[in-house]
């Protein structure tokens, strides 16, 4: 095994252990975003398809429905493909590292990604990748954060685990991607390179909404990066649920109690020649 799937380990091993923390929490808050994606590819869905990070599956439920598929969930948690293939009867589950894809050349007519690509560990190389295991004239649809001044629990995250006092030694992965900027010169010479063609980016606005601060704290810490901090300092979760609630006090209604943050994406839909 790599140096690098070494040091992949425990994010794998915390993001298995939020996977039911997530599904209830952020995945149903992101669910916006993934219909934004599959509504852009349906016009082009042929199968097979492939849920490329597929956390709990949504993008692989809203393509190929609830019974039986010619849909594949990927993710590089073994809980989170559970949940996926759950999700979705009659799909397969795939348990494999994004950027090292088990599949054969020309496997997938539809390839699919929401808030995956973001965590790849060489974008650059991912994309020749995902290129391969498409048929040419097959799509790939995936979505990107905004930059870091655009996503409000962006900011949050990043400051409950900036001023955590027992910090994790290993790294944590960023929300930070090439994508965040939207249509670039950057993504064009990527595209072009691995044989896309852009066929369209959206830009989107998500807003996550909780009834207080505590329903807000709970979908938060229910993700692997949260999971990884904890590592750190065992037995400390109240400690984290405080810091963290503090942190959503500027995005909290004094009159209502809720918690509203606002957050930009990007949808991109690209078509291999």
């Amino acid at each position: 095994m790599s140096e690098r799937m070494d040091r992949s380990g425990p994010i794998r091993n915390a993001w298995n252990r939020a996977a039911p923390l997530y599904r209830k929490g952020l995945g149903i808050q992101l669910e916006p975003v993934a219909k934004h994606l599959s509504g852009l590819l349906a016009p082009h869905l042929l199968a097979p398809v492939l849920d490329l990070a597929c956390g709990p599956g949504t993008v692989l439920s809203l393509l190929c429905g609830t019974g039986d598929s010619l849909g594949i969930g990927c993710d590089f948690s073994l809980e989170m493909v559970r949940i996926a293939r759950f999700r979705v009867g009659g799909a397969l589950g795939v348990v494999a590292d994004q950027d090292r894809l088990p599949f054969a050349n020309r496997s997938f007519q539809t390839v699919a990604s929401s808030m995956g690509t973001i965590f790849s560990s060489d974008p650059e190389a991912q994309a020749p990748e995902i290129a391969r295991i498409l048929n040419p004239g097959g799509y790939y649809g995936f979505s990107a954060w905004g930059r870091p001044e655009e996503c409000a629990l962006r900011a949050v995250s990043e400051t409950v685990i900036r001023e955590w006092p027992y910090p994790y030694e290993g790294q944590i992965p960023s929300l930070e991607s090439p994508y965040s900027s939207g249509r670039t010169d950057w993504l064009e010479s990527v595209s072009s390179q691995a044989g896309f063609g852009i066929d369209r980016v959206e830009t989107g606005e998500l807003v996550f909404r909780f009834p207080d601060r505590d329903e807000a704290v709970r979908a938060l810490l229910g993700t692997g990066r949260f999971a990884l901090l904890l590592e750190s300092a065992p037995g400390r979760e109240r400690e984290l649920f405080e810091r963290a609630r503090a942190s959503f006090g500027l995005h909290t209604d004094r009159t209502t109690g809720l918690v509203e943050l606002s957050n930009r994406y990007h949808v991109f839909v690209l078509r291999k020649g």
